[in-house]
């Protein structure tokens, strides 16, 4: 009798734990993984000039603003198929385009706490915020997948976001249970197919 269980076993454990390693993509002497930025946007709230989609990456060629300003304006972003990890030092970066040093003030929501920082010029029109995770106390080793951004007094022009601690997608939760469920099921199938076709598998 031959099994199965463990090349299917072993395919979902490294599917799981797969890294993110790919194609680099340099942004203002900036280099990233061509996967570590924000590619979804969950919520919108108030209204935003210019394009709304330029907080997602991999490129900052555009922009969005709050305006007229509005303290309770937000764009919610995700991570969808990557996650920024608290490792040392600055973990992500927020690019804001103002073309002055110091730029406008960007304002940042993770995991409930909210903190604003002051981007520097980095080339052109762009500036950068490189903003650690400790800061939202998010514990070393943890990882985020949504932050949200923030219109009002400042008028911040967001561009994309970086990830510079890089790591796997964090997996929804019904995506957890759907897995588990499927694994927790496979010997009912087996047993069922081996009623009805009267073969050993």
């Amino acid at each position: 009798m031959k099994s199965t269980r463990m090349p299917v076993f072993l395919g979902v454990v490294l599917f799981l734990s797969s890294t993110n390693a790919g194609a680099t993509v340099t942004l203002t002497g900036i280099s990233f993984e061509d996967n570590a930025f924000a590619d979804e946007i969950l919520e919108v709230q108030g209204t935003w000039l210019g394009n709304v989609s330029a907080v997602l990456g991999p490129t900052i060629n555009d922009c969005t603003w709050n305006s007229p300003r509005d303290e309770n304006a937000f764009i919610k972003v995700a991570f969808t198929d990557n996650s920024i990890v608290n490792g040392s030092g600055a973990d992500f970066v927020m690019f804001e385009e103002t073309g002055v040093d110091p730029g406008d003030a960007v304002k940042v929501t993770i995991a409930g706490v909210t903190n604003m920082y002051v981007p520097a010029w980095r080339s052109g029109p762009v500036n950068a915020a490189f903003i650690d995770l400790d800061d939202f106390g998010v514990a070393p080793g943890d990882r985020v997948s949504v932050m949200t951004l923030w219109g009002g007094a400042t008028e911040p022009e967001y561009m994309g976001i970086g990830a510079l601690n890089n790591g796997c997608p964090i997996p929804a939760p019904a995506a957890v249970w759907l897995v588990g469920f499927g694994l927790l099921s496979l010997p009912a199938v087996r047993r069922r197919v081996r009623r009805t076709t009267g073969e050993a598998l």
